[in-house]
């Protein structure tokens, strides 16, 4: 509704004010003992993958009976999908907020709700710990699936819940990238541990002082310890102090020396171990240790193809089948502009524009309103080039080099 010319809006359901996003200051997924997003290489694949999604505008299109599509601003869910899911997100927030519940969770989950005429009204990101999957049975005795929300009074139809499954199994719960890759994130976070732990030992190893001759006694060990502690113990100021052995000691190192661990060796090989499960070059991960200009160039085009798009086409499709209402099908559809991908690219953005412009495919002004420029008069039409026929007219018969000295004759005659 309207008031003093500003559009108020107000949700249908009140529990959707109560709802809060996390029950803690800390998400679910950062209080497991492991801490998988504490990892670097954890971290930057699960923000590039959701940063990806988040930068590309999400449009709605209408479309005629030729197959053409033309953005239908005037369509209810065209800002709601674009600007604004809901008042306290942005189209990027809210959509790096639900690819991250996805590769941390399995699942994301986004409530869709409506007003009396099931027109759109806002989408409410719901965290994956607040909903979970239940089954009823209707009269016909058949089990329908639903989802049941804290906070919420009803259960909810999947038709009003957009649910965004990372890999799969039965079609129904998506399972989380970290459970698969469980053990290289053990072994990755033990890594960190080990190597945190060697630095602030002062990068000193453990080991054992043999005393010869008469046994000591508990006072004179722990004085020994107290020594030694005050005298290599980093956190006493002396991570490389230097201690003084009596005649009858000897000291033994026991504990094995990051060189022989691999340590370093060990710590690249998780990078690229954990990049797979992503399904992320490790070149994207910022690990440069074996890449090339050409190398970054072609992983660029790699990752649109093999991770983007697959996680772009499964959006589209929950979003377009739950969003529009079957009668809308084929009617309306939303799609994520990717050639959004290359406004930081000039050279790639404009050998596309160039291509689509000799192509008739785009009109000079609509490329410069893609460049936020100005509108040009006359440029509504497409172009194209004049050296450029159809393959019936390139067929044609030739005409002879007879023929063609009998008509010069008799224009000179004429």
């Amino acid at each position: 509704m309207r008031f003093l010319g500003y559009e108020i809006r107000k949700a249908t359901k009140t529990e959707i004010n109560n709802f809060t996003a996390w029950n803690s200051n800390t998400p679910t997924f950062l209080s497991s003992r492991s801490k998988p997003m504490l990892l670097s290489t954890v971290y930057r694949c699960v923000d590039l993958i959701s940063d990806s999604i988040g930068v590309l505008p999400l449009k709605t299109y209408k479309i005629d009976k030729d197959g053409f599509k033309t953005e239908d601003r005037n369509h209810p869910a065209y800002y709601i999908l674009d600007l604004e899911p809901n008042e306290n997100m942005t189209r990027y927030v809210f959509m790096k907020t639900l690819m991250t519940s996805v590769l941390l969770t399995g699942n994301g989950y986004a409530y869709i709700d409506r007003d009396k005429n099931n027109s759109i009204l806002q989408l409410v990101y719901i965290p994956t710990p607040a909903c979970s999957i239940v089954w009823v049975t209707d009269n016909q005795g058949a089990k329908r699936k639903r989802y049941k929300v804290t906070g919420f009074g009803d259960l909810v139809e999947p038709k009003d819940m957009i649910h965004v499954l990372n890999f799969t199994y039965d079609g129904i719960i998506g399972v989380s990238t970290l459970e698969h890759a469980r053990q290289t994130i053990d072994i990755a976070t033990l890594s960190e541990e080990h190597a945190k732990g060697f630095l602030k030992s002062g990068a000193a190893t453990s080991g054992v002082l043999t005393v010869e001759g008469s046994r000591m006694s508990k006072e004179q060990k722990d004085q020994v310890y107290k020594t030694w502690s005050d005298r290599t113990d980093p956190v006493t100021g002396h991570p490389n102090g230097i201690t003084i052995l009596e005649g009858n000691m000897k000291y033994q190192p026991i504990s094995i020396s990051p060189k022989d661990s691999q340590l370093l060796e060990s710590r690249q090989f998780n990078v690229v171990d954990i990049c797979r499960f992503f399904s992320v070059s490790p070149v994207k991960a910022f690990d440069l240790s074996k890449s090339s200009y050409s190398t970054v160039e072609a992983t660029q085009l790699q990752y649109l193809t093999d991770t983007a798009l697959a996680v772009i086409t499964k959006i589209e499709q929950e979003i377009n089948r739950k969003i529009f209402m079957p009668a809308e099908w084929g009617k309306e559809v939303a799609e994520f502009n990717t050639s959004a991908i290359l406004r930081t690219d000039k050279a790639a953005q404009a050998s596309y524009w160039r291509n689509m412009f000799q192509t008739a495919s785009a009109t000079p002004n609509e490329i410069r309103r893609e460049m936020n420029l100005p509108k040009i008069e006359n440029g509504d039409k497409p172009f194209i080039q004049v050296n450029m026929q159809t393959l019936d007219n390139a067929i044609k018969e030739k005409v002879s080099d007879t023929q063609m000295v009998n008509k010069k004759d008799d224009k000179t005659t004429e």
